[in-house]
């Protein structure tokens, strides 16, 4: 039966073109992301009138998108609400900084306002941190790993309900089906995986409701958009899922340098994928009381309404590995 036949070597070259090309779209895009952490237009709260904030929105390069403040409560409020990543008092040479936001972040704007300072002689900056990280969690790091293993979670438990069944069924039954246990997934993987890690390595403390729902709802978008993506491009979906969330999104997420550090590809997707919206949400839930929101939210809906729509619209396209693997045999042998 040609379903035991042994692949022939171009079935086998077949199969690893895709494997080449993600692992080459792998390496270009996290060491193109994060190889030369530069502030492009960083958002900073300026102390004075607008003509000082000009000046710093002049500096080489760009570094900074200076907003004017008409006083120092209005500049941290503004830090609070996640408008902006710091605020420099010009009249004290004071720097307030969020590291909450992204630490990184923080390091790069006091060099940037140092430089400035030591370029017109003037003394280093003082910086004050308004937002600083937990003690148990000091670079910042604990959303962006488990953000990894919420999106990995929905992607995955798509491709494993996938290989479940006949091949290639298009019944929306099935389909509808294989949303609500993505559902269930979710929120039983969400909660445990928040629980587990707030046990384990006492990160969380004080949001660990809020954190079970950005977890349930980031695995859940993840899965249901995995789902109608398959739907739609068969057996090369889940090749574009891994492309999409986990080389681009997961580089592009904010993570471990905020958009603002980022190249232009970067810094301009990663807020509208599901790994940047859930960095930015579970940032906003922790350390910002719950500033900002609404935009996150609404990308990983958008996302979980997308794949639940394509998935229930084409069916269930279930695939049978078996058979992916006889057909690709079978068509290469030709």
């Amino acid at each position: 039966m040609i379903a035991n036949a042994a692949p022939t070597p171009k079935a086998v070259g077949l199969v690893l073109i895709p494997a080449l090309v993600l692992t080459l779209a792998f390496a270009f895009s996290y060491v193109g992301a994060f190889h030369d952490p530069t502030p492009h237009a960083a958002p900073v709260a300026i102390i004075g009138p607008p003509a000082v904030a000009a000046q710093f929105n002049r500096l080489p390069g760009d570094p900074l998108d200076a907003r004017q403040a008409s006083s120092r409560p209005a500049a941290l409020s503004e830090i609070d609400d996640r408008e902006v990543y710091g605020a420099y008092d010009p009249a004290t040479n004071r720097l307030f900084v969020a590291s909450a936001a992204n630490r990184p972040t923080a390091i790069a704007l006091e060099q940037t306002f140092n430089r400035a300072a030591a370029a017109q002689g003037k003394p280093a900056v003082r910086v004050t941190d308004v937002k600083p990280l937990p003690p148990n969690d000091s670079n910042g790091t604990a959303v962006f790993y488990a953000m990894i293993a919420w999106v990995f979670g929905g992607y995955i438990a798509s491709t494993l309900i996938g290989l479940i069944g006949s091949p290639r069924s298009r019944s929306r039954q099935r389909a509808a089906a294989r949303i609500g246990a993505l559902a269930g997934h979710g929120i039983v993987a969400g909660i445990l995986s928040v629980v587990i890690l707030r046990a384990s390595f006492d990160v969380f403390s004080g949001h660990v409701v809020a954190l079970c729902a950005i977890a349930a709802l980031t695995i859940f978008a993840s899965g249901a958009a995995s789902a109608g993506i398959q739907a739609a491009a068969g057996p090369a979906g889940t090749g574009l899922v891994i492309l999409v969330f986990v080389i681009l999104g997961n580089a592009a997420s904010g993570g471990p340098f905020a958009r603002p550090l980022l190249p232009g590809l970067w810094r301009t997707l990663g807020g509208v994928l599901p790994p940047g919206a859930s960095v930015d949400l579970a940032r906003s839930a922790l350390f910002f009381d719950g500033a900002r929101i609404a935009g996150p939210i609404l990308v990983l809906v958008g996302w979980a309404t997308l794949g639940a729509a394509l998935a229930l619209a084409l069916g269930g396209r279930i695939v049978d590995p078996v058979d992916v693997e006889a057909r690709a045999a079978a068509g290469a042998a030709v």
